[in-house]
């Protein structure tokens, strides 16, 4: 009798907790992070009567998550590459815009301006073409620094994005590591797992991989280790290490990312990867620089080359051309680490061997070391001692230190960052266009051979004896002299350079015959200067010699279209495989109401089953006990 009321007692407890359960999960079915529970069963120990085993009813064995480990490995990793590439994407597309706007982009201001060059020469003497041609160069300015503005604003939506992440991080880590010590204590003190702190802390971890990749460790008491990067400790057990944002060594308004190391903070920004931070950083040090540099490349081509061939025409008052546009020198910055007052100045002397790529340099114990800032590759080929006198040179720079520096001292060189908005027009005064060429060629008209002498090409307009004249007089049919002194050797088609000038002399002259050289004055109708500098877009001058203005352009809008595409294409694919994965986690530890309804049902059944035999005991107790009576 008392062992089938103590059977019965044991099935209402045990369906009761089951009841429990399953009300629990119904009523977190909506909870985001929760797991569904499930009550496992186990019979209690049997009793013994003589040679008979007699059962003892139920228990509840254990209260346990539908859980995999490996799906959640599986939702997290997903979760930080989905997050890694949806922050790139949204940022990389926010150029694209800048660059590629029919309207506003810079092939659209460029194609403009070099019109405007067009219309100079059509016209060379029309002062409303040059005033024009003044405004489109001004406009062109204006577009440069309009897109170096929105670069700073997002360099600056970069910091923001960097501190707010941090500061998440920081809050998650600390609530991850306070859950560490809950579940610890409870495991600790009822031999239980803590379902819902387990689950707590799951969420947490989700929510921590959308900001940044980790990875985790389960420790023997319940808690869990988390790391970052190139494991770099982020939690352990009951302790979370802090995050700090901090300036950059070098430039007060970057900001990079420090995890505290005993009594001070030590950068790691380099190692972080995934989660919406790891994006916004591979942005900054990829997408962001590369397309401030290669602006900044582009406006130093642009004003050298314009400049260049101004100063090599002749301007409406018949003076030799001046600069157009003005661009400041690369920037520099010094380590606060620096033991020493150095200073590091730089200038740029060969455009065609400039790539615009950022230079750390450093003084070690075996002298002065350079690399490229993005690659961390050593820059070989430099010569130079870095003196004034005897500058470093290297990838078209020419770089000197005003003193001794200090073993340890370290700079970053950049040396196209300040151009795009630094690209300033100083003419003012559109007489001061040179659209006629500096100096022009004659033939002596007494001359009687058939020799002919090509337009003059200015090959050095700083030469200062450019506008000099020349005398060039043939002694014979292959011989000749300049200004009555010298004597040259000839053959048709040769080329002769001067005083910074250049032509090619053909056919036979003969002893006696004149081509002359010199100063391009009243030339208001010339345009030889104009059509080069309207030409110019296309001239290969960067890149070695390889590629044009027009090339780079295109080159950059062309790469950033890519760069946004295959960000696009990579999240959508991350998205779906976030999506994937959560489906299979859901699938597994979501609550299916379905399955509760019938497990209600199924409980609920059971218990009264219990009930009923706990009924069925108490009445044949009772009617024993009247039996004697």
């Amino acid at each position: 009798m008392g062992d089938m009321l103590g059977n019965a007692l044991s099935g209402l407890v045990s369906y009761q907790r089951a009841l429990a359960t399953t009300s629990h999960n119904i009523a977190n079915a909506d909870t985001e992070g929760y797991s569904s529970q499930k009550v496992d069963f186990a019979t209690r120990v049997p009793s013994q009567s003589g040679n008979l085993t007699i059962g003892s009813g139920v228990k509840v064995s254990s209260v346990s998550r539908v859980y995999d480990s490996f799906t959640v490995d599986q939702l997290r990793n997903s979760q930080a590459a989905f997050s890694q590439a949806d922050s790139y994407y949204q940022l990389v597309a926010q150029v694209d815009n800048t660059l590629a706007d029919s309207d506003l982009g810079l092939s659209a201001s460029l194609s403009r301006f070099y019109n405007s060059l067009q219309d100079v020469a059509d016209d060379p003497s029309s002062i409303s073409a040059r005033q024009l041609m003044l405004a489109e160069a001004q406009g062109l300015g204006d577009r440069f620094a309009d897109m170096s503005s929105q670069i700073d604003s997002l360099s600056r939506e970069v910091n923001t994005r960097i501190s707010a992440s941090v500061s998440d991080i920081n809050d998650l880590s600390a609530q991850i590591a306070e859950i560490n010590l809950m579940i610890s204590k409870s495991q600790g003190q009822f031999g239980s797992e803590a379902n819902d702190l387990l689950d707590q802390r799951d969420q947490a971890l989700l929510s921590l991989n959308e900001l940044i990749g980790t990875t985790s460790v389960e420790q023997g008491d319940g808690s869990v280790s988390v790391f970052i990067g190139n494991g770099e400790a982020l939690v352990l057990g009951e302790r979370a290490i802090k995050m700090k944002a901090v300036t950059n060594v070098f430039e007060p308004g970057r900001i990079e990312i420090a995890m505290e190391a005993g009594n001070k903070f030590s950068e790691i920004s380099d190692s972080i990867r995934g989660g919406s931070l790891g994006g916004t950083l591979s942005f900054r040090d990829g997408v962001l620089n590369d397309t401030r540099n290669e602006l900044g490349r582009i406006a130093i081509a642009i004003s050298d080359s314009l400049n260049s061939l101004n100063r090599s025409g002749m301007d409406l008052k018949g003076g030799q051309g001046s600069d157009i546009y003005s661009v400041p020198d690369p920037e520099v910055y010094r380590s606060r680490n620096n033991t020493s007052g150095a200073e590091l100045s730089a200038q740029i002397t060969d455009i065609s061997a400039l790539d615009g790529n950022n230079t750390l340099i450093r003084l070690d114990g075996a002298g002065w070391r350079f690399y490229d800032e993005s690659s961390g590759t050593e820059i070989t080929g430099v010569t130079g001692t870095g003196t004034v006198a005897d500058p470093f040179e290297f990838n078209g720079l020419q770089v000197s230190f005003n003193s001794a520096a200090a073993v340890g001292d370290q700079f970053l060189l950049k040396p196209t960052q300040a151009a795009a908005d630094g690209l300033k027009v100083v003419m003012t005064d559109p007489a001061g266009i040179a659209a006629a060429a500096a100096t022009r060629s004659t033939v002596d008209l007494d001359n009687i051979g058939s020799g002919k002498i090509s337009e003059t090409d200015v090959v050095d307009s700083a030469n200062p004896n450019l506008l000099d004249d020349v005398d060039i007089e043939f002694l014979n049919a292959n011989t000749y002299q300049i200004n009555g002194a010298g004597s040259f050797s000839f053959t048709s088609g040769s080329e002769v350079t001067i005083n910074g000038n250049k032509v090619t002399i053909t056919g036979t002259p003969v002893a006696g015959d004149h081509f002359y050289i010199g100063a391009n004055t009243n030339a208001l109708g010339d345009n030889r200067n104009l059509l080069k500098m309207a030409a110019a877009e296309s001239n290969k001058i960067l890149n070695g010699g390889t590629a044009s203005i027009q090339d780079t352009v295109n080159g950059l809008v062309g790469d950033i279209a890519v760069a946004t595409r295959s960000a696009q294409i990579n999240r959508q694919s991350q998205e779906n495989l976030l999506t994937q994965t959560s489906t299979n986690h859901q699938a597994i530890s979501g609550v299916n109401l379905d399955e509760e309804a019938a497990n209600l049902l199924k409980f609920q059944q059971a218990y009264q089953a219990a009930a009923q035999a706990a009924s069925v005991a108490n009445d044949l107790f009772q009617a024993l006990m009247g039996a004697f009576r």
